[in-house]
């Protein structure tokens, strides 16, 4: 029925595959003892971990538009300032009041005609 070159070439193949059986078998039962036992490549060393390759890019914040400050507010904030040195450096109320000018009446914007 068969060749006789046919029936080593069947024979020929189970051995390989037998062999690849066993191989994996070993290859698994390596596998699950160091699984078990916790592979020594996994140990991780002490300090920061080191940088991975890959880069993130960090999300941008939108900024935030900050409003102008006025003339005027600029020169209370000075004002406020030149009473703080002086409580600092213990000058008294009236030595203060002659020094630093007292504050311009905040003028009334107009409306703008639409």
């Amino acid at each position: 029925m068969y060749s006789s070159m046919g029936g080593t070439k069947r024979t020929m193949v189970k051995d390989i595959l037998a062999k690849i059986d066993d191989e994996i078998a070993r290859l698994e039962q390596a596998k699950a003892l160091l699984s078990a036992t916790g592979a020594v490549s996994a140990r991780r060393k002490p300090g920061r971990p080191a940088k991975v390759a890959t880069h993130v890019a960090p999300k941008v914040q939108k900024t935030r538009k900050r409003g102008k400050m006025s003339a005027e507010g600029r020169e209370r904030v000075l004002q406020a300032q030149f009473k703080r040195w002086a409580a600092l450096r213990g000058v008294s109320k009236a030595n203060m009041n002659a020094t630093v000018a007292p504050l311009p009446k905040a003028k009334k914007k107009s409306a703008r005609a639409a």
